[in-house]
Order: C-alpha cells, then structure tokens, then sequence
C-alpha cells in the first residue's frame, strides 16, 4: 500500500514530495501564525493604559489625556477643546485602535465640532499611528486631522487634510 501511495500515476514520487512539503509548511504556518498572535498579546499589553501627552504641529502645541483600553478602543481628550482659537470648540475622540506590529498601532477617532457664530458644526476624523516603548512607558506618534461635514461619512468619505501634529506622551502609572 505505501509503494502504491509513493509511485503516484504522476511520474513516481509527486505525491509523497506533495506530503513532504506539506507537513513541513503547515507547521511553520501555524508556528507563523501563532507568533503573530503571540506579539499582538504582547502589544496589547504594552498599549493598554492612559498617557499624558505633548501635542505640537501646525495647530500650535497642547496637552491631551489618552486612554486606549484592552479591547481596541480608546477616548482622548485636549486642553484646546473650549474654542482656543485656532481651535472651533470640539467634544472628546473616540475611536478604535489596533496592533500594526509588537510595538506599533494604528487608530481612528471621530469627534463633533460644535457650531459658533459663524462656523457649522463639523465632524473629525483623526487618523493615527504610534510606537510604544515598553521600558520607558513613552508613546510617540502622529495624527492627520481631516473635517467633515455633519452628514458626511468620516469612515468612507475623503476629503483632504487639514492638518498634521505630532505627540509625546508618558504612561500614567499609580503613585507609590
């Protein structure tokens, strides 16, 4: 019965070199698999938790307060949010966020705008990347600003940038 399997109809050895390969590739996909897995842990780990931040860019420089929670989400707040001009008076960011690499993510965050005088409500699109040093606590990062209009949707709509800024932020540990 082996002979049979090995001397497949297709010129002699095909199907056992088949077998071969195959039994050596599914355990490096699933051993693949299971480290990617293993490192998005690890990021989560190392992501989850609140940080003051350092905002500068072409809107100026403020600080903001950043949660990122352990099943994806995260809310953000600013010191400019109260109509500190340039600055039209905008609610909280929230969002989503996920593991781009071990220390790595990505996110999206909306939040309103609120209407003045002379300036409709808007809704917010922020886009942002950032890196996590495990040691330090320290998160790095940048976020894209785009500003939608209030029957717009921010999650398949496009509209350009309206601006860029940077951030530092430190984790937020207990106090001893």
């Amino acid at each position: 019965m082996l002979e049979s399997f090995i001397r497949s109809p297709f010129n002699g050895f095909t199907t056992l070199t088949i077998c071969v390969l195959s039994a050596l590739t599914i355990p490096n996909f699933v051993n693949l698999h299971k480290a990617e897995a293993e490192s998005i842990t690890d990021c989560r780990k190392l992501v989850t938790g609140t940080y003051l931040t350092t905002n500068s860019g072409n809107f100026g420089s403020f600080r903001g307060i950043t949660t990122f929670t352990q099943d994806s989400n995260f809310v953000s707040t600013a010191s400019v949010q109260s109509n500190v001009p340039p600055f039209q008076p905008f609610g909280n960011i929230q969002g989503s966020w996920k593991c781009t690499s071990d220390r790595e993510i990505t996110a999206t965050g909306l939040d309103f705008n609120y209407p003045t005088a002379t300036l409709p409500g808007k809704i917010t699109r922020t886009d942002y990347r950032a890196t996590f040093n495990p040691k330090t606590g320290i998160v790095q990062g940048t976020v894209t600003l785009r500003l939608f209009s209030l029957n717009a949707n921010p999650l398949k709509d496009n509209v350009p940038l309206e601006g860029t800024f940077t951030f530092t932020g430190q984790r937020i540990n207990p106090l001893q």
